[in-house]
């Protein structure tokens, strides 16, 4: 009787580690979308003609951790708010992706953006 309720206790918290590991992982926070552009910065005010080799460095580590769609979503929401706070000018920012080679990382960047249909 006592090992039937140790399985079972050993199974509901190994369920609650798998769901928790879930609902972390593949979470992008605003702070590293912008600690990853940070480096971006004078190339995405107009200041610079290219982006400096530091800024394709840092958003190809931010592109290896987009994983899926809401990994995508969260950078544009997070991209599309902080666009609209500091000026960045768009076409510089619709640029950055092929310029710094990323593929997962290509969201749209506009203040008109739905970023709940960015897949």
């Amino acid at each position: 009787m006592g090992v039937k309720k140790m399985v079972k206790a050993v199974f509901v918290v190994g369920l609650l580690v798998a769901m928790m590991n879930v609902s972390i992982e593949g979470a992008i926070t605003c702070n590293q979308v912008v600690s990853a552009m940070t480096p971006c910065a004078t190339y995405l005010l107009g200041n610079a003609a290219i982006p400096a080799a530091a800024c394709c460095i840092s958003i190809r580590g931010l592109d290896s951790q987009v994983k899926a769609t809401p990994d995508r979503q969260a950078v544009c929401s997070c991209l599309k708010n902080q666009a609209n706070s500091y000026g960045v000018q768009l076409g510089k920012a619709a640029n950055l992706p092929g310029l710094c080679q990323v593929t997962d990382l290509n969201v749209p960047i506009s203040p008109n953006v739905d970023c709940s249909k960015v897949h």
